[in-house]
């Protein structure tokens, strides 16, 4: 995993935006024949409501633009009708829900009619998503890890110039995966840095090492990127240097926000009667084999 620093993600370091679409259409109900209908379900007339609010919807059955929603909100309301025995109209429940663990703002709404001549809905809601502990960041050659620590920038190491770095990788994730790409990246993007230019960081080329060396020499660097770093608890130099300079990282999508889950009593299995299975449908925690010798 790596460390990574605070204050770089308060200047907006891998901030990032997260969108998702739902979308819900008017139908021929295939129970009671009738066409759905989408408004403001009335708890009065309407059947199997879901345990959600619907105080967000407007009268045509969605959440109006930059409203904040949560997982307990209902975004897009539906009704079936459905005749009873006695000739009376009353409803059944169809709304859409946010899914689970997901909150945001309507970013977009659009309504429009389908092939069939049925009206259609799809909401977009936007999530900003701040990066934290769990959340997976990668160079561009295959160095994934996750976030293990966000250190305040008051202590983490610095230079002599006063440099701090932004992210902090363990070593020790080279040399077994061969990612020498990497080192060459940070050695040769310093040297770039430093002269205002482009540099092509492929193998392709007539560029070597001692060439890169020669121009970090020119600018008073150690030739070979290792700097001097002083704690930045106590303010003593640290032991050993460390090498430092600029590489690409980039923010991937698994983050630990889509992926939390967790139950105490929830839906089980009519046949098998036991917990559902997954994170969709708000399943058990299987213990295994391995997890009963723990408790053992």
């Amino acid at each position: 995993s790596v460390i990574i620093n605070q204050s770089a993600i308060d200047r907006g370091l891998f901030n990032s935006t997260f969108l998702r679409t739902y979308r819900n259409e008017e139908k021929k109900s295939h129970l009671s024949g009738e066409d759905e209908i989408f408004c403001q379900p009335n708890q009065f007339n309407t059947k199997v409501l879901k345990g959600s609010n619907y105080g967000k919807l407007n009268a045509s059955g969605y959440v109006p633009l930059n409203t904040y929603v949560s997982d307990k909100d209902v975004i897009i309301g539906k009704v079936i009708p459905q005749r009873q025995p006695n000739g009376a109209l009353c409803y059944r429940d169809n709304s859409t829900a946010l899914k689970k663990n997901e909150e945001g703002h309507v970013d977009d709404v659009l309504l429009s009619t389908n092939e069939d001549g049925y009206q259609f809905c799809k909401i977009r809601v936007r999530c900003n998503r701040i990066p934290t502990i769990g959340d997976k960041v990668s160079s561009r050659h295959g160095q994934k890890g996750t976030i293990g620590i966000v250190l305040p920038h008051a202590d983490m190491p610095c230079s002599k110039d006063g440099i701090v770095p932004d992210i902090i990788m363990n070593p020790h994730a080279i040399p077994s995966r061969m990612t020498i790409g990497q080192l060459v990246e940070c050695l040769f993007g310093k040297a770039c840095t430093m002269m205002g230019c482009f540099g092509d960081g492929t193998p392709f080329t007539d560029i070597s090492a001692s060439d890169v060396r020669k121009v970090l020499k020119r600018f008073n660097f150690e030739s070979c990127g290792n700097e001097v770093l002083y704690n930045g608890r106590t303010g003593v130099p640290l032991a050993t240097t460390i090498y430092m300079g600029p590489t690409f990282y980039q923010r991937l999508k698994h983050m630990s926000n889509d992926k939390v889950h967790s139950r105490s009593n929830g839906p089980c299995v009519m046949l098998t009667r036991q917990p559902s299975e997954g994170r969709s449908r708000d399943g058990g925690l299987r213990v295994g084999e391995m997890e009963r010798d723990c408790i053992i």
